[in-house]
Formats: structure tokens, C-alpha cells, sequence
């Protein structure tokens, strides 16, 4: 990894080391190394020919599987950055993010076309048949742009608490300071392979591909649908024996109930526990029923704004036996440093908790085109070195120096590892017509998961009951990905409130607990 400067580079060195390994395999088509880097850079060609220049931030909207890292890698070696858009999510919210990014052109699959035919945008349709066209040429001739350190490599939008979504743009240098410190703690091997489990828009994806191709894995591309059914990314596990999982804690539980129902023989080294606080009880089902020698676990902790992994936990047996009281999240890596910090900013005594705030390589430039916000989350500390991004997240450090996770310091939280800003979810509820007032409450559910709740005051001309629940998640629905819509409503008559006139949160669930339910919902089943 020494002397690396970009993830283009990084292709290149490990086309050059194992040109016939198999870098990319599906159902419907399969790429050794050398094909996936000849691939990227015929394709980066068709892309300057289209007009597209170093320094663009360009759409990127496929269903996922095989065309994600193909893609994203042809425009990185074109010097451009790709803008991740969930076709799922509503046109609004994607038009939202393509006039924020200044995003002109979207490369899409025909599925992402028809998502983008609402859209103020235009489109550059690719698909597999391409990418094995461009995979049978010899590369074109010259050398492409200089891809940079400090250039974009990609911009992901996540939750925002001022009702939009906010844009988080991540350097080449970000990306590869990240595999450099995190990639010697893992044991890897020559024979790893591992799944795409995450979808592009989830920066978990960034890990399972680029520290794929640092270690020459064979990296397995699922469909989202196998991705999204327990039973079926089991089967497709067992089938394909990966040596890695990462995956988020509440799907693992998922996963680990239909290993177990089904006897599946999975045998991965290890399983990395990304984007939520572990769920010790699906650990112990996996290890009570699933077949073979027990993995690795792993617990990983990082925020989007300081490039997905930002400390690394070997879980003990101790700890996967019962669950302590705060989640273990373990040391900052070498150039990523992390810091417990009071309300003036000073070091937090261990064992007590303060604001975890992470500096150094992997802190992204900031948000894009909000520099209030910005200089308002990334900022200098007095006697520390840099800029350090404060998270939001509670922790406090042991006296041994190992991190814990305790909770959140204001109304972000995580269903399904996707970062759901509570403020968001108000706004869009109080631009309902018949809704006079509204907030947002999560709760955890006996399985380890967390329901939202809204918690909604009702103006005239409320439609009957019996429909309020539809017509509230169809209006929703319009504005918010399905992930953040409520699994459930509780009209009320007064929202509480503090001595500020603010909604008092901490008092909602209570109050919903007594007000009048409208229907509960299965909740919607995420797209991480």
C-alpha cells in the first residue's frame, strides 16, 4: 500500500500482480483483474468522450451487483467522482441531490433510467453487455489523468437534520489512508473472497470493494433482492463460502436465525459488525446452530464524514457471551485518531463518557456547499493537530485506552445501519396538510431491532382512520427513501414540550404509549 495515491492505482497495481485471479464474479458475468482494469479504463475513455472531464461530480445509478464497482472504478479513472443515487429513493429527493452536487450527467443502467426520466438531468445508459465489450479490448493507448489525493473520489448524501439530505464528498487520499491502517489488522490471505452485501450508496460498500481489490479478493456480486431476504443471501453464502462478512448487526440476526433454521454451512474467518451496536444474542444463536468452526468477530465503528471504518475490536469471548453495558468499538488506527471529549472540549476522564470526536488522513473536506455546517461539525481543538469531526455519538475510553460506544448526543439514530436524522423525518410529517404538529421517536423492539414511531398532532380535515396510516406513509413516501418511513403512528393531542416551547422527546414515549394508536406497520425492510 506504500506510494499509493488513488484507488485507479490501486486497480492498476492489482491487475499487474494477479492479472487472472478473479476480481468480480455473479451469476451473469465474472472479470479477473486484468479484464476489470482493462474494462475501467476503455470505459473512462467513452466517458471523456462524452464529455465528462476531471474533477466532475457524476450520478451513479445502477441496481446493484455487478455494475457499481465497475462503473465507479472507470469514473474514478477518468478523474471523476461518482454521486451515489438509490433509484428506489423518491424523485425529489434525488433531484434534491443532483442540484446540490451540480451533478449533469448520470450514468445509469435501464432500470436507473426510467428512475431518472422525473429528473432535470441527463443520462448515459450502460449496460452488462458493455461492460463485456469493453473488458474484451486492449486498454486505449495512453495514460489517463493524474488522479490525485485530495481529488473526490465519491459523494454520499445521508440524513439531513434541516429536512435535506446532506452531501459528504470523500478523497482518494481519505480512501487509501483508511486500507493502509485498517488492512494490516485483518490476517488476509491470498484465497479471500467476500460478498457485496451493502448497496453503493452505503459507504460500508467502499470497504467491501477497495479493500477487495488492496487484497486481491474475489469479490461477490449479489442482487439486491438476495441482499434484502435472509433465506437467500444464506443460500447464497453457502454456495459461495466467503472468508469475510461484513454486515450490519440487525440484518446479521436476521441471517444468523436462517443459517441455523437451515443447518447452512457457512464458514467465514471472520464477521465484521459495521454501522450499529452489535446484537450479542444473534452471536450466540450463530454460534449455538450454525455448523462448522466459529469465526472471528469483529467490531468496527466509523461515521461517513470520517471515511467508513475508524477503529477496530476484536470481540472476546467474554464479551460475545453476555453483552456488556456499553458496546466496544476499540482503538483508533494510526492516523485516524479518536477522542473523548467534555463540553469544552477537553479530554474526558476514562470511564466517563463525552462526544467521540475522530481527526487525522480519513476526515472528509466537509459538506458539500454548506459551509456553515461544516465549520459547525468539523473543527481545529486547541492542542491537537488538524481537523477533527465530532460525531455526535457518546463514548467514553477505558484506562486501558480501548473506546466504548454509549449512545447518541442528540436525534440521529440507525435502523438497519442507515443514519436517519429525526429533524428529517419532523419536517417531512409537518408538511402534511392535516397535520398541525409532529416528532419522530425510535424503539427498540424484543428481536434487537428499533421501530419509528410518529407521534402526530392533528389538524382539520384529517382524513377517516381507517385511511390516515395509507395516506400518511403515501405522502411521505413522495419525500423519504422507504427506510425512514414510520412503522407506526400515535395521534395525540398535544405533542409535550420543555420549558423552551420545544418537543420534548424524552417525554414522547411515554405519551405515545397513552395516545391513540392508527396502525402499526411491519417495518420497511432496508436497502443498506
Amino acid at each position: 500500500m506504500d506510494g499509493l495515491r488513488s484507488l485507479p492505482a490501486l486497480l492498476n497495481r492489482a491487475a499487474q500482480r494477479h492479472p487472472e485471479r478473479v476480481a468480480l464474479a455473479s451469476d451473469r458475468l465474472e472479470l479477473s483483474y486484468g479484464q476489470l482494469s482493462a474494462c475501467a479504463s476503455r470505459l473512462a475513455a467513452d466517458f471523456a468522450t462524452a464529455g465528462l472531464r476531471p474533477g466532475d461530480l457524476v450520478g451513479l445509478c445502477v441496481e446493484r451487483g455487478t455494475l457499481p464497482l465497475v462503473l465507479s472504478a472507470a469514473l474514478m479513472r477518468a478523474g471523476c467522482a461518482y454521486v451515489a443515487l438509490d433509484m428506489h429513493h423518491p424523485p425529489a429527493r434525488l433531484q434534491h441531490i443532483v442540484d446540490s452536487a451540480g451533478v449533469r450527467t448520470v450514468i445509469c443502467d435501464e432500470p436507473g433510467e426510467e428512475a431518472l426520466r422525473p429528473l432535470a438531468v441527463s443520462s448515459l445508459v450502460i449496460d452488462l453487455d458493455d461492460v463485456r465489450f469493453a473488458a474484451s479490448q486492449p486498454p486505449p493507448s495512453g495514460r489517463g489523468p493524474d488522479v490525485t489525493p485530495d481529488m473526490t473520489a465519491y459523494v454520499m448524501f445521508t440524513s439531513g437534520s434541516s429536512g435535506v439530505p446532506k452531501g459528504v464528498p470523500i478523497t482518494h487520499g481519505n480512501v487509501v489512508s483508511l486500507l493502509q491502517d485498517a488492512l494490516p489488522l485483518f490476517s488476509y490471505r491470498d484465497d479471500e473472497a467476500w460478498p457485496l452485501v451493502h448497496g453503493y450508496g452505503f459507504d460500508v460498500s467502499v470497504w467491501e470493494m477497495w479493500a477487495g481489490v488492496a487484497v486481491g479478493a474475489r469479490l461477490i456480486a449479489l442482487d439486491a433482492a438476495v441482499s434484502a431476504s435472509p433465506p437467500r443471501l444464506a443460500e447464497a453464502l453457502a454456495r459461495y463460502q466467503p472468508t469475510r462478512l461484513h454486515i450490519v448487526p440487525s440484518v446479521f440476526r436476521h441471517l444468523a436465525d436462517a443459517v441455523t433454521a437451515g443447518s447452512l454451512k457457512i464458514q467465514p474467518r471472520s464477521v465484521i459488525f459495521c454501522g450499529e451496536a452489535v446484537n450479542y444474542r444473534a452471536i450466540q444463536t450463530w454460534s449455538a446452530g450454525a455448523p462448522g468452526p466459529e469465526p472471528q468477530w469483529v467490531n468496527v465503528y466509523g461515521i461517513t464524514e470520517t471515511t467508513v471504518y475508524n477503529t477496530f475490536h476484536n470481540l472476546t469471548p467474554r464479551e460475545t457471551a453476555a453483552a456488556p453495558g456499553a458496546t466496544p468499538i476499540g482503538r483508533a488506527y494510526r492516523r485516524s485518531p479518536a477522542a473523548v471529549l467534555d463540553a469544552d472540549l477537553r479530554p474526558a476522564r476514562p470511564g466517563e463518557p463525552g462526544e467521540i470526536f475522530i481527526g487525522g488522513l480519513q476526515v472528509s473536506p466537509g459538506y458539500l456547499g454548506n459551509p456553515a455546517l461544516t465549520a459547525e461539525r468539523f473543527q481545529t481543538i486547541e492542542g491537537r493537530a488538524g481537523r477533527w469531526y465530532r460525531t455526535g455519538d457518546l463514548g467514553l475510553m477505558t484506562d486501558e485506552g480501548v473506546l466504548h460506544y454509549v449512545g447518541r448526543a442528540d436525534d440521529q439514530v440507525k435502523v438497519r445501519g442507515l443514519r436517519i436524522e429525526l429533524g428529517e423525518l419532523d419536517c417531512a410529517l409537518r408538511q402534511v396538510p392535516w397535520i398541525r404538529d409532529a416528532a419522530a421517536i425510535v424503539e427498540p423492539t424484543q428481536q434487537g431491532d428499533i421501530n419509528i414511531t410518529a407521534c402526530v398532532e392533528l389538524a382539520d380535515g384529517a382524513p377517516a382512520e381507517r385511511s390516515r396510516f395509507a395516506e400518511l406513509r403515501s405522502a411521505l413516501a413522495r419525500v423519504l427513501p422507504e427506510y425512514m418511513l414510520p412503522a407506526s403512528v400515535v395521534v395525540l393531542d398535544r405533542l409535550p414540550q420543555n420549558a423552551n416551547g420545544k418537543t420534548n422527546r424524552r417525554a414522547l414515549a411515554e405519551a405515545a404509549r397513552t395516545g391513540r394508536p392508527v396502525r402499526a406497520a411491519e417495518p420497511a425492510a432496508g436497502r443498506g
